[in-house]
């Protein structure tokens, strides 16, 4: 099942509301291709975590962490969008450039977290 996004009239990213089912992580083509060009810049020039958080929310944007994976979230929802690595960025990189993430882990065991910095 793919994401479906609602759009309101003269939306800003930040009022793009996500929506889907909670065991879909796919978005279509198109949509994919928006986000990527539109989070490269945020992504290419953050200097820390805390940076990448601050610049991603500026947008509408968060992080988290599903089942192991780092996650662009929905920041008003919560809602997972896709995989930080289907946008090109994937963990290992950031990590490599920025340092190690601070996460506070879910106790769930389902490989949920939240960036702390």
């Amino acid at each position: 099942m793919m994401k479906h996004i609602e759009i309101p009239a003269k939306a800003s990213p930040s009022e793009v509301r996500w929506r889907g089912s909670e065991s879909s992580n796919r978005l279509d083509c198109e949509t994919g291709v928006l986000l990527r060009a539109m989070l490269a810049p945020v992504f290419q020039q953050a200097t820390s975590w805390a940076n990448l958080r601050r610049k991603l929310a500026s947008k509408g944007f968060g992080l988290g962490f599903y089942q192991g994976r780092l996650v662009l979230t929905d920041r008003n929802s919560g809602e997972r969008i896709c995989s930080c690595k289907f946008l090109g960025h994937p963990l290992r990189a950031l990590s490599q450039r920025l340092g190690r993430a601070k996460v506070l882990a879910s106790r769930d065991g389902m490989g949920r977290g939240v960036i702390l910095a």
